[in-house]
């Protein structure tokens, strides 16, 4: 097997080029990344946490999502209300992470 970047013979069972550091296609594979789900989080909500989900499910910052939350409901203001409240209420809450128990030690 040769490396296809810079062209030096390969043991077959090479995962990595030696010479260059380049994956050969015996490489372990990375495993695709999850998409977060669209619900709101406990932590870092401001009202209902709608705008902090919104901001994780696209992966940018909360506060760009509230800056333009907030400019929507100035033009026109009736629609950008309705879609909060609508999303309040569709969107899931993040379920709650009990601690474990730590053992009693007298």
């Amino acid at each position: 097997m040769f490396c296809t970047r810079c062209g030096v013979q390969l043991n077959d069972t090479a995962k990595f080029c030696s010479d260059c550091g380049s994956p050969t296609p015996n490489a372990p594979q990375a495993a695709p990344r999850a998409q977060p789900r669209l619900s709101r989080p406990h932590e870092g909500r401001k009202i209902a946490g709608v705008c902090a989900g919104i901001a994780r499910y696209l992966d940018v910052d909360p506060v760009l999502v509230r800056i333009i939350a907030v400019i929507l409901l100035f033009v026109p203001p009736c629609p950008a209300l309705l879609g909060y409240i609508v999303a309040w209420i569709i969107m899931p809450n993040d379920p709650l992470v009990v601690p474990a128990a730590q053992p009693y030690h007298a």
